[in-house]
């Protein structure tokens, strides 16, 4: 009669995986059964050896009393060899964090891979909600991949992890088995090393025939390609780059590019270079040599093109992108001043157009932030790259998120089939200009600082990382020093973004510019039209809160309204009054005119909400959306000035509220 085992495992998986194991092995010899503690256990638990999963397993079924057993064996467990491959192709020096949901299994299966000799890359054991300082570059996990943190680019699933040979020998040496039982569970472990072994050599023979192909395919391509590896090393030399260095690549494959024979200044190019390509005379052939370094992979790729051939695709990159309106429309010549600090200003700005840290341009409204952010992009290094501008304030947060990182398909009702590229993956190698960085939510700017710090993003709905080249823009009319002090604007991403600083002057510090202004707008619609001098005084000494934005509204209104060849006073918007809009006193602010909206609105009995309010400022000179409405409600609730409601209720306005508008009504 053969003997009894009798299996116990935490869940179900690891049950299913040991007991095929156990039978497998075993199966011949021993009547073999298996249950999960997820799963219940049995009320008679009777067997000549009971097998524990793991020691923490004993400890957690302490409290069962139903156990009858001649013995009882911890198993000692250690990684599936069908998956040893997979940790051997994590690249060397990699830090790796392994996950389980016991710590000490955790720490375990860390001594079972090194004993393995597994010792290419460091080993961390995981422990929840803990956030990890150092960057981690892989995570490995037997089946509890759900516990890995969604930020790690490289998940390995190495399965449940099955019993040592120890183990099968313990229960095969308490059950006196004979002795050819114990050669076929050898047998039948050796096997599988075997067939292990044999999968490892057919995928060495097909990855040896597509590395056959693939150099087949790069020695037949017009260009010269080099490829190297994260220690330096050459790993790809084709025919073209053989006649081009007068090299042979057999004699330079696999060894580090300094010691290589190659022309200095492109070694040091493709080993340091920060921009994307650059122009070289390799004996006497002009070629220009892009260069670009794959993240996940450690690699660096150079392809080297003639002059003619570089020169043909860059047009054609320019055209797709002014196809798709990724471009920047305007150039330092576009800013137009004879005002010292403003000619001072474009000059600074060309210079920091050349560097590639990020740039906070702070200023008012309407002084000409995207302007600048315009014409920094055409003067930069990634000029023939994309130009993507977002305004921050006129988004809701989700829609932000989506716009700047993209999702994946069928990550929300109604979300594009195959997914959305966000902003920054279309941006890539170019610049992003993020206008009203000032109104983002604290958790957008967790997400931003991230971007800024790793250089990665990772889409909505997706666990991929992917990389990006992008030069960050930004730009505020919100005093950020406040907003930090107040908390609401982190300390961090401020001094990431404000690496280099431009700061705007307001209309009111370069009045001696509005003349030249004006009739810049004037000649940019095409119209040849004077204006009379009583006009351009009053423009000239208007108060413009609205800036040059403000100016040009005017402007233009007056060109399309005017019925002779002169400008005339007769000609400027009704809603004109020395530059402010007419439903607003001359002393009151744009937050005062909103709080009287707020307050007709109440007297009238209608419910003041953000649609409204933003519908009847259209009246004005610079209209404002409904998500520059709330900021703006926000500000005067912060004052005590309204209190805003949820519903139909709307904004309604305070005592305090009612008391400043009196204070602020003119005299009569």
């Amino acid at each position: 009669m053969k003997r009894s085992l009798i299996l116990l495992t935490g869940g179900t998986k690891t049950k299913k995986t040991l007991h095929h194991q156990l039978v497998q092995l075993l199966g011949d010899d021993l009547s073999i059964r298996s249950y999960a503690a997820d799963e219940g256990l049995p009320s008679n638990l009777k067997a000549d050896i009971i097998l524990y999963s793991s020691e923490a397993l004993k400890d957690e079924l302490s409290y069962i009393k139903n156990i009858d057993a001649e013995k009882v064996i911890i198993g000692k467990r250690t990684v599936h060899h069908d998956y040893l491959d997979k940790l051997l192709s994590i690249p060397e020096g990699s830090s790796v964090l392994v996950v389980n949901d016991e710590y000490n299994v955790t720490m375990e299966l860390i001594q079972s891979l090194y004993q393995l000799g597994i010792s290419h890359v460091r080993f961390l054991p995981f422990k929840k909600n803990e956030t990890y300082q150092e960057k981690i570059d892989a995570a490995v996990s037997p089946g509890e991949i759900e516990l890995v943190p969604s930020y790690i680019p490289l998940i390995l699933d190495i399965g449940v992890r099955l019993f040592d040979m120890t183990t099968i020998l313990k229960i095969a040496d308490y059950c006196n088995l004979p002795e050819n039982a114990a050669l076929h569970i050898s047998e039948r472990y050796i096997r599988s090393m075997i067939e292990l072994q044999q999968k490892l050599m057919a995928a060495q023979k097909q990855t040896k025939a597509i590395y056959q192909h693939l150099e087949n395919v790069v020695n037949t391509v017009d260009d010269g390609i080099l490829a190297m590896n994260e220690k330096k090393e050459i790993t790809v030399f084709n025919e073209k780059l053989e006649a081009l260095f007068h090299v042979r690549g057999s004699d330079i494959i696999n060894t580090p590019i300094q010691k290589a024979a190659l022309q200095e200044d492109v070694v040091s190019f493709i080993q340091n270079g920060i921009e994307e390509s650059r122009l070289f005379s390799i004996h006497g052939v002009d070629v220009a040599v892009y260069r670009y370094s794959m993240a996940l992979e450690q690699t660096t790729v150079a392809v080297f093109k003639s002059v003619r051939q570089a020169s043909e695709i860059e047009k054609t990159a320019q055209r797709k992108l002014r196809e798709k309106g990724f471009f920047a429309k305007y150039s330092f010549d576009d800013i137009i001043c004879e005002n010292t600090g403003m000619k001072n200003l474009k000059q600074i700005a060309k210079k920091l157009a050349l560097s590639e840290h990020p740039i906070l341009i702070q200023g008012e409204s309407g002084t000409g932030k995207e302007l600048f952010a315009h014409a920094i992009h055409q003067h930069s290094m990634r000029k023939n790259g994309p130009f993507l501008p977002v305004n921050c304030s006129a988004l809701s947060e989700s829609l932000l998120e989506s716009e700047l990182f993209g999702y994946e398909e069928g990550t929300f009702t109604g979300a594009q089939r195959g997914g959305k590229k966000g902003l920054f993956e279309l941006a890539d190698n170019g610049t992003i200009f993020l206008d009203e960085i000032g109104d983002i939510s604290l958790s957008m700017q967790s997400r931003l600082l991230r971007v800024l710090q790793e250089k990665e993003i990772r889409r909505i709905g997706g666990t991929k990382i992917i990389p990006i080249n992008v030069r960050i823009i930004s730009a505020t009319n919100k005093r950020i020093e406040k907003q930090m002090k107040e908390q609401t604007f982190r300390n961090d991403l401020f001094h990431r973004l404000n690496v280099l600083n431009l700061s705007i002057p307001s209309l009111k510090e370069r009045k001696e510019d509005i003349p030249l202004l004006i009739h810049h707008f004037i000649t940019k619609n095409g119209k040849w039209l004077k204006v009379e001098p009583a006009l351009m005084n009053l423009l000239a000494s208007a108060e413009w809160d609205g800036n040059i934005r403000e100016l040009k509204n005017t402007v233009d209104y007056m060109i399309t309204v005017a019925d002779g060849s002169v400008l005339t006073e007769h000609d400027l918007p009704h809603s004109f009054s020395g530059g402010i809009p007419q439903t607003v006193n001359r002393e009151l602010s744009e937050h005062d005119a909103i709080l009287s909206i707020v307050k007709e609105c109440n007297l009238a009995g209608k419910a003041a909400s953000r649609d409204l309010i933003s519908e009847k400022t259209k009246e004005w000179i610079m209209p404002l959306t409904p998500q520059q409405v709330r900021r703006r409600l926000d500000d005067l609730e912060e004052k005590g000035w309204v209190q805003k409601r949820k519903g139909r209720g709307g904004t309604k306005i305070t005592e305090a509220g009612m008391k400043y508008l009196e204070s602020t009504a003119p005299v009569k």
